[in-house]
């Protein structure tokens, strides 16, 4: 049994872990803190439920790793927080997410990035960054210990200065979006807890992120070329 503290999204988080998998990923995340915001533990029969949930075969280490992520999103929306299924790209120290359903492809996507634009790019997190509201109304973006099967991540916040919808097409087309399509869009991607005072409080941060950041649909091809059009919709 492991007992540890993260720093994730500024928020101090008291972990609770049995298997060496959890410990593992919050290396980077380790603080000294006699201070808790959150804290998360999976219990057993939580655990197991995962497991016979799930479509794949699972270790009891990735069922706990599992159940802590989802024990954590189900907590941030009282600090002004929610996960969002998403590739966070920091461009030139801009924050932009590449959200898509699993398997369409936003990590090729965000790899055609680093492909085509090197050092300017860094992938913040492969999938599951926390988006968190500041005082002043804008966005950071944060990586955190959760960031795919790829593990491609590092411990930074960057501010989100833009939003694409990914799709697979057979050729490259960005398409504006309107307010409609970007509620639908979104909603599958985010996590927030059933309760209705906390449903009222995603429904208003969804509303402030709408209302802030800029977002673009785009139909992409897995190509330097597509990623280069996202790029460019997105920073002009």
């Amino acid at each position: 049994m492991a007992h540890f503290k993260i720093k994730v999204a500024d928020l101090l988080i008291d972990v609770v872990a049995r298997g060496e998998l959890t410990a593992r990923i919050c290396k980077p995340y380790l603080v000294d803190s006699a201070f808790t915001d959150i804290s998360i533990y999976a219990s057993p029969a939580q655990i197991k439920k995962k497991i016979a949930s799930m479509p794949i075969p699972l270790t009891e280490e990735q069922a706990e790793c599992i159940c802590l992520h989802e024990n954590l999103a189900l907590k941030l929306v009282h600090h002004d927080a929610f996960v969002l299924h998403a590739a966070l790209l920091s461009y030139k120290g801009k924050g932009y997410a590449i959200v898509a359903p699993r398997g369409v492809g936003k990590t090729v996507h965000a790899n055609q990035w680093l492909a085509r634009f090197g050092s300017d790019v860094t992938i913040v997190n492969g999938d599951k960054p926390i988006l968190r509201r500041q005082s002043n109304g804008t966005y950071l973006a944060y990586g955190t210990p959760w960031c795919g099967k790829e593990g491609m991540g590092v411990n930074t916040a960057v501010p989100l200065y833009g939003i694409c919808f990914l799709s697979r097409g057979s050729r490259d087309i960005v398409r504006p979006i309107t307010p409609e399509g970007y509620v639908n869009s979104i909603i599958h991607q985010v996590v927030f807890p059933t309760d209705t005072p906390s449903m009222i409080r995603g429904a208003h941060l969804l509303g402030d992120l709408i209302r802030t950041v800029p977002a673009i649909a785009a139909d992409c091809t897995p190509t330097q070329s597509a990623a280069e059009m996202v790029m460019r919709a997105l920073t002009q």
